[in-house]
């Protein structure tokens, strides 16, 4: 008679084949339970490196939301967890995350590099103000395990910046008028006549010379001539547009450069130039008077004369009306 299989005793392989997969269950569970605490043990250990960095970190998920942060962020810009985990990078502290270098950082550089060192960002802050910032992000793939993970240290960089532009401005300004010295004139200048250059704009340089500073120092003294240079660096100053580059090139000559789109005819320039001194003359109630000797020099963008020739044509064309006025003078 024929035994139901529901019925039927297992044999002794059946049974040695049973406990041989339970053992190796036990085993895979046993290795999994390990594997998740050791996973566990270096995620602590990587959580209290966090938060030993001095600088801020964030840790961001592909979608760039914020995993987790250490204290140093929280306390430099001033946010809680509460406010910051699991939120969107962009919708921190209102959108102030949300500025074009970050995005170009995190968006279109970043998933072409696995890091990124140095690089700079600036953006406005309600709580700390306005804020420069070295960023180092890194890209890490957890292969098989979870998604892209952005690490993304974050340098402060706010008053050595501010440092670097008092010292630079010290380093072009020259000290008695506060007009760009000559090394400022240079820096400046080149960068201007480059970019006119790519516009294919061309531009005036003039060159002025502050008359007889010579004699008033003669007659009236060194600190009535240094006087004399201050106001007519002030008269400099108001004639032209902020974004012109007026520097004095050195003892009593002054070069102006045009930084701006094309503005005035340079007659007229040179007339309003000429009005505002003589009106100097009959308000500054100075013991002296000033006068100006205007020489100019075109620049060509599809010729591009050098800066230092187009300051030697300035300067000859300045001598040549000098010695045009002395002569009218004379007669």
């Amino acid at each position: 008679m024929a035994v139901d299989d529901k019925n039927r005793t297992a044999s002794p392989l059946d049974l040695a084949e049973l406990r041989l997969r339970v053992a190796e269950l036990e085993q895979i569970e046993g290795s999994l339970r390990l594997a998740e605490e050791r996973a566990l043990d270096a995620l602590r250990y990587a959580e209290d490196i966090l938060q030993t960095v001095h600088e801020p970190l964030l840790v961001l998920d592909s979608d760039l939301r914020v995993r987790s942060a250490n204290r140093s962020f929280f306390d430099t810009f001033r946010r809680t967890p509460t406010e910051t985990i699991g939120c969107h990078l962009y919708e921190l502290g209102g959108r102030e995350w949300d500025v074009p270098r970050l995005r170009t950082l995190l968006e279109d550089i970043l998933p072409e590099n696995a890091r990124l060192a140095d690089f700079e960002v600036e953006a406005d802050f309600r709580d700390i103000g306005h804020k420069v910032m070295l960023l180092n992000a890194a890209r890490v793939e957890r292969r098989g395990i979870a998604p892209t993970t952005i690490l993304l240290a974050i340098e402060d960089v706010t008053e050595r910046k501010r440092a670097e532009q008092d010292l630079l401005a010290v380093a072009i300004t020259d000290g008695l008028t506060g007009l760009y010295n000559r090394r400022g004139l240079f820096v400046l200048a080149s960068k201007v006549l480059e970019r006119l250059r790519r516009e294919r704009v061309g531009c005036r340089l003039l060159f002025i010379d502050l008359d007889d500073l010579k004699g008033i120092n003669d007659r009236l003294g060194h600190s009535q001539g240094d006087r004399a240079l201050i106001d007519a660096a002030d008269i400099l100053r108001r004639t032209f547009r902020e974004s012109d580059i007026v520097a004095r090139y050195g003892g009593d000559e002054f070069v102006v450069v045009p930084a701006g789109a094309p503005g005035d005819d340079p007659q007229a320039v040179i007339a309003r130039l000429t009005a505002a001194i003589a009106a100097h003359n009959r308000d500054g109630g100075r013991p002296y008077a000033l006068s100006v000797s205007v020489g100019s020099a075109d620049w060509d963008p599809v010729v591009a004369l050098s800066f230092e020739r187009l300051i030697a044509e300035g300067d000859a064309s300045m001598y040549r009306e000098k010695r045009r006025r002395r002569r009218e003078s004379a007669q």
